[in-house]
């Protein structure tokens, strides 16, 4: 076997690891400017972003597939010139779905038990941003059928140049602004949703007109491409839901015991959802090459891309965890200056460093899979470890051991841990079925 190619797949990754980088400043930058706003305005923004992000992870999720299936057919060497077309009539059609969901829920969130002011603000917020689901679905669709192709720096570039658009508009509309020939009156909650809906319009009107000046779109119904993608795209967009809801319900249990472990476990959360980004970056790259590969029915070079992706994103998890285990106190306090918060958030930090590795290589990994069209299993097992194990176990700890927050980050470590060793363990089952008889398709 020739050499891993972990110069090829580290460049490749880098603007990806970027634009991930990018699409979390985006409530980073929100949540800034709504801090000079009001405290009422920080709360429900991060009230309405817990209950906003479930259904957009469903639908991203279900994108993820476009580049796989794409880089696939490129391997096979079969034309694909309608894949775009029926790609973006899912993601329309989805996002349409979603956005009415979230509408519609907006006016049952007396089951969260808010303060009625709080609430009456997270109403107000959804019910303007369930729109802005159908053109950052929309978008990712663009990104995700380039990034098969090898072009990955306008689709990312656009993320980071969006975030400063992102915050410049939350200025002028939360707080108004005189412009002389016209005012733009003050709008508080409403502005911050208002600006939400025109960057992600932006952003896809953006990378629309650039996707086709590079591609044409044959635009076609194909049934058979409909279902495909569908096929391999909502087990992912199942499997991503179902582990955005175990962390938003550790962070309602979390919030249920008292503020200083609340406000520990989501300065911990962010850390740790930061360095996530990076192999989750690494795991879309891998997603790329080994489809290729899968395509060209070609097992030796499908193995040095899964081996060289597995290796990065092993080797800056492993990075992040020596620096968490070494100096947590540091870390946290870049965050925060209160000292009872930095003692407790440096304790939940150590299992954060616990599940960096593991957590790392399954996020890899599920890019390796999905390369190889399998999700079916990893989502019955993702479903398994994740509420039947990991999280029972964090539960039984809070409650024999009294361990509060940090019995909750122990089960989501634990559950991370058997996640990566079980899809490592699918992915060497479907390696040597794949190179024992090369073909595509799911096996559960």
């Amino acid at each position: 076997m020739k050499g891993i190619p972990l110069k090829k797949v580290l460049f490749f990754s880098l603007p990806i690891i970027a634009g991930q980088m990018g699409q979390m400043l985006f409530g980073t930058g929100d949540l800034l400017v709504a801090g000079r706003y009001s405290r009422e305005v920080v709360s429900a923004l991060g009230v309405a972003t817990t209950i906003f992000s479930p259904f957009l992870m469903l639908g991203l999720g279900l994108t993820f597939a476009i580049s796989a299936i794409t880089s696939r057919i490129i391997g096979e060497g079969k034309k694909e010139d309608d894949m775009l077309f029926n790609s973006l009539l899912i993601a329309g059609s989805m996002g349409v779905i979603l956005s009415l969901a979230l509408y519609l829920f907006s006016f049952k969130l007396e089951v969260f038990g808010l303060i009625r002011p709080i609430e009456d603000l997270v109403i107000q917020y959804l019910q303007i941003t369930a729109i802005s689901i159908i053109p950052a679905l929309l978008y990712q669709v663009y990104k995700e059928y380039l990034q098969s192709y090898g072009h990955t720096y306008v689709s990312n570039g656009a993320i980071l140049f969006f975030n400063v658009t992102n915050i410049i508009l939350n200025i002028v509309l939360m707080f108004g602004y005189d412009f002389g020939i016209f005012i733009i009156p003050e709008m508080g909650i409403h502005g911050a949703a208002l600006s939400t809906v025109i960057t992600r319009t932006l952003m896809f009107l953006t990378l629309s007109a650039y996707a086709h000046k590079k591609f044409k779109m044959k635009v076609q119904v194909n049934r058979v491409r409909i279902k495909e993608i569908l096929s391999l795209g909502m087990p992912i967009g199942l499997s991503t839901l179902s582990e955005v809801l175990v962390f938003t319900t550790v962070t309602v249990l979390v919030g249920r015991m008292n503020v200083l472990a609340s406000a520990s476990h989501n300065i911990v959360l962010n850390l740790g959802g930061l360095t996530f980004m990076v192999p989750l970056a690494i795991g879309s790259s891998a997603s790329v090459f080994v489809a290729e590969q899968f395509g060209k029915k070609n097992p030796q070079e499908l193995l040095r891309y899964a081996l060289a992706c597995i290796i990065i994103s092993t080797a800056f998890m492993s990075l992040t965890a020596i620096i968490f285990f070494a100096i947590p106190s540091p870390i946290i306090r870049l965050a925060t200056p209160d000292p009872k918060i930095i003692t407790y958030a440096s304790t939940l930090l150590f299992y954060v460093a616990l599940f960096q590795v593991p957590d790392g290589i399954q996020v890899t990994l599920w890019g390796v899979l999905r390369g190889m069209a399998t999700t079916k299993l990893p989502l019955i097992m993702c479903i398994i470890i994740n509420w039947l194990i990991g999280l029972p176990f964090g539960i039984y700890l809070v409650n024999e051991y009294k361990m509060q927050a940090a019995g909750l980050w122990a089960g989501l470590a634990l559950g991370l841990t058997l996640m990566s060793v079980v899809l490592g363990f699918i992915f060497y089952c479907r390696y040597k079925s794949f190179k024992l008889a090369p073909h595509s398709g799911d096996q559960i």
